[in-house]
């Protein structure tokens, strides 16, 4: 059987055993505590199907119609839905054998009364079941919610993968299917795109009111309240030293504000888009871990500009600080004068995972970041009611609370947003910055920034995860040669360096999963260099091996 005809099937069989398993639970009342949440999880997983079956497998333009997709990116679709039905596979079985898998229930966007029949039919076939210790035994609360959870998994892989087809088909779908691409969940997906290539209007400026710092600094981040209406609001503050160019005093006017430019697009986009986790419609947007921007003060007299952000809630009584991975990995415990004990491997795993994840969906809307780097990533605590910027460093020493972990936020953006729009080819040379960048990117660049760049400098930040040292330590002699003699190290010599690094430490430390995918983005080595075979297989060979480390 061909792909399309294969991804249909298991399609229509994983939505009938789906809306079996509902029929069934209504009628237990083991489930009377957990039957609204447990339903509307399944709800959330056939909507996905139906969503995916209308957007992807219409008959005239249909994605996996024969020769309409990169065969790689076909043959995971497969095997994604093929995975979701093995999850399954008992409870198919079951429903086969009472007779509710047949063509009548099929999953079609117009066949609610066909939906309800089934579901009525599994609600009468309930009693039966009672009969049969085994079948009955597949509705035991544990086991089912167990295989529940790994079905939900896989379709937030199926989900993700919605995401990724769509940087190269939904935009020409969405003209003629609204409706669809809306309740997919992946309207903001497309919005960020058509920011990413937009530029920020002659009214957006600097905003007003004076920054009252509080805390300390925190590699470039501070905490601050800034006047918002009528109450100062507390926020973090970003700062960013102008360029080189804009310190000259011979600038006319025109030549300023051009330089500014850059710099006002970046905050004027940062503040129109929307990272948070829900979209307006029924499915959560694809996550991506980053600050809500209010907007930037430009300071010239400081020669910087502000960029403000808001700040995430902490517990009342605490006090609130803020930490970059940086600082975090080389925290020394002040009694002791001694480096604090690593935190959980879950936890480690948990940093790595939420800044891949970041990264891969907004690769997946078209940007690039620029600037990965440890001093770049800001740590919060997340709890199951709320994401804090307090409790780090307790979290860190104590016994670990079930459902809490740390996570990355991608912060310190470079100016360059759109893949399409390229970046300039100014020359750095500051010495650490440049040891994060790909080859192509250190010094005098000769490549224009791509996607493949900014996983070359996540990989960098994950050995740092993993070894547990920042590169300003395991490259010290490095930095400190390039300083005095005022010239880079070889590009290709890092690069073996880092590797070396990562092949011979990684694997006592993390495992050998961890260190392929740090290899993979290391060494550059996925499919393409760009669209959906790059972030699929990145997903693959990164994302997903960093989410499986999480629950060791």
């Amino acid at each position: 059987m061909d792909v399309y005809g294969t991804a249909v099937t298991a399609i229509t069989q994983i939505y009938q055993v789906t809306v079996f398993i509902q029929g069934v639970i209504s009628d237990i009342k083991a489930f009377d505590e957990d039957r609204a949440e447990i339903r509307l999880k399944l709800n959330v997983q056939l909507s996905t199907l139906l969503f995916f079956r209308r957007t992807f497998f219409h008959p005239d333009h249909g994605l996996m119609v024969p020769g309409k997709v990169d065969p790689f990116i076909a043959d995971t679709v497969e095997g994604l839905l093929v995975q979701m039905r093995k999850t399954l596979a008992e409870y198919e079985i079951v429903a086969a054998k009472y007779g509710l898998m047949v063509d009548e229930y099929n999953i079609e966007p117009d066949q609610s009364k066909a939906q309800e029949t089934l579901l009525e039919r599994a609600k009468s076939k309930a009693r039966s079941l009672k009969l049969k210790g085994y079948d009955w035994s597949l509705f035991d609360k544990k086991k089912l919610n167990r295989i529940l959870d790994s079905y939900t998994e896989w379709s937030e892989s199926l989900r993700n993968l919605m995401q990724h087809i769509s940087q190269e088909t939904l935009a020409k779908m969405a003209e003629s299917d609204h409706r669809g691409f809306k309740s997919s969940g992946l309207e903001p997906v497309m919005k960020r795109r058509e920011l990413a290539e937009a530029k920020a209007p002659a009214s957006y400026r600097s905003l007003t009111g004076a920054i009252t710092e509080t805390g300390k600094l925190t590699g470039g981040f501070q905490l601050g309240k800034w006047p918002s209406g009528s109450e100062a609001s507390e926020v973090i503050v970003e700062y960013h030293e102008y360029e080189s160019l804009l310190k000259r005093d011979d600038l006319e006017a025109d030549e300023i504000e051009e330089l500014k430019d850059p710099i006002r697009n970046l905050a004027w986009l940062l503040q129109n888009t929307n990272f948070s986790g829900k979209s307006s419609d029924t499915l959560d947007q694809p996550k991506i871990y980053a600050l809500e921007c209010l907007g930037f003060i430009d300071q010239p007299t400081e020669e910087r500009s502000v960029f403000l952000y808001r700040l995430p809630p902490s517990e009342s009584g605490i006090t609130t600080s803020l930490t970059t991975l940086h600082a975090f990995i080389n925290a020394v415990d002040s009694a002791k004068k001694r480096p604090l004990k690593r935190p959980s491997l879950n936890d480690r795993f948990s940093m790595a995972y939420t800044l891949a994840l970041s990264l891969c969906n907004v690769h997946a809307s078209a940007w690039v970041h620029k600037n990965i780097w440890s001093r770049g990533i800001l740590l919060f605590l997340e709890t199951s009611s709320r994401v804090s910027t307090s409790g780090l460093y307790e979290h860190r020493i104590s016994i670990p609370t079930p459902g809490n972990r740390i996570v990355s936020y991608l912060s310190d953006w470079g100016y360059a947003r759109s893949v399409q729009q390229g970046t300039d080819m100014r020359s750095d040379f500051e010495v650490e910055p440049n040891l994060y960048r790909h080859p192509a990117r250190q010094g005098r660049p000769t490549q224009q920034f791509s996607c493949l760049h900014d996983i070359y400098a996540l990989g960098v930040v994950l050995l740092e995860i993993g070894l547990w040292a920042t590169l300003s330590r395991l490259m010290d002699a490095k930095i400190m040669e390039a300083e005095s003699s005022g010239r880079l190290p070889r590009p290709k010599k890092v690069v073996e360096d880092l590797v070396m690094l990562a092949a011979q430490g990684l694997p006592k430390e993390m495992g050998m999963g961890y260190t392929k995918a740090v290899l993979a983005c290391l060494k550059g080595e996925f499919r393409g260099t760009e669209g959906s075979s790059l972030a699929m297989d990145f997903q693959d060979k990164v994302v997903d091996v960093l989410k499986g480390g999480i629950g060791l």
